[in-house]
């Protein structure tokens, strides 16, 4: 049996970027979706469209169309200085790699759980779909895929803990008007938006926050795909993810800032108020060495 690999691959990386096009090209076009039986508004319970989707792969696209080998993807990289460096691929290039099989959840064995968990830095969680992957060379590769699946909008993501944020997710909406697909990496379908929860946060996902990214850096023109990646555009949410816990404080500075409370405001908003004016009184108490042994106290009890 070949080796799996769960290490990043450049040649599968490129792969997906032009597969999850194609997927969502091909799903767009699909009438039957209507007729899935959508039970919440996250993905993660949703069976019916996991079944569906794993069905549809096997069956429809488990390469790159032959129609489409002589198309080309190019990836135009923006870093932090302004300066852009452009990546250019043949679809005929990577006609080699196949999807062999598509798990659902319950599919995945307790030796490629182990293997999944040895290659995240983040808290193991069962992924949505999980796609065996091989290439010409009979190397045998693995990815995960995220389903969301919304009414309207936004809704919360993954636990940040689990979060991975390269991780390509599909999101759907449905409603009485029809299903509407689209498809892209995690990162770029957070909204930058953070509740305060009663467990781990959970930043929110967006269906139009993706559309939107997709509009404004994913173009399709005489047969080539480009992605733009913009290091400013996604830095906040790289920021959000790395350090939520920090992000959260600067938020509730500006609640504390505020002249004036906001319609339907979460409940913490005004503990927090309360526990602010508690904290002020205390500490115009100290002395001005008990402040700064407070300080340095509170400072080294941050967890790191």
């Amino acid at each position: 049996m070949a080796q799996i690999s769960y290490v990043s691959n450049v040649r599968i990386d490129i792969f997906f970027h032009i597969f999850m096009f194609e997927l969502e090209t091909m799903l767009r076009e699909q009438q039957d979706m209507k007729r899935i039986s959508f039970q919440s508004d996250e993905a993660n319970t949703d069976r019916p469209l996991k079944e569906y989707l794993k069905a549809f792969i096997i069956k429809n696209i488990t390469k790159i169309p032959k129609c489409k080998a002589d198309n080309t993807l190019t990836i135009k990289k923006v870093d932090e200085a302004g300066q852009t460096s452009t990546e250019y691929y043949r679809y005929a290039d990577y006609m080699d790699i196949t999807i062999v099989d598509v798990l659902l959840p319950e599919e995945i064995t307790y030796s490629q759980k182990e293997l999944i968990l040895e290659s995240k830095v983040s808290v193991y969680t069962n992924p949505d779909l999980f796609i065996m992957i091989r290439d010409g060379q009979g190397e045998t590769y693995s990815q995960s895929i995220e389903l969301k699946s919304t009414k309207n909008d936004s809704i919360p993501g993954s636990s940040i803990q689990q979060v991975n944020p390269m991780e390509w997710v599909i999101f759907v909406r449905h409603s009485a008007r029809g299903v509407f697909i689209t498809t892209g990496q995690y990162i770029n379908s957070i909204n930058s938006k953070l509740q305060f929860p009663d467990r781990s946060p959970r930043p929110q996902v967006s269906f139009n926050e993706l559309v939107g990214w997709n509009s404004s850096n994913r173009t399709v023109k005489q047969g080539n795909l480009e992605y733009k990646i913009t290091h400013s555009d996604s830095i906040a949410k790289h920021q959000l993810l790395a350090d939520w816990q920090n992000y959260l404080a600067d938020r509730w500075i500006e609640v504390l800032k505020a002249n004036t409370t906001k319609a339907n405001e979460p409940w913490f908003n005004n503990a927090m108020r309360k526990f602010a004016l508690k904290f002020i009184d205390f500490y115009d108490g100290l002395s001005p060495q008990e402040k700064t042994i407070l300080k340095n106290k509170i400072q080294r009890l941050i967890q790191k």
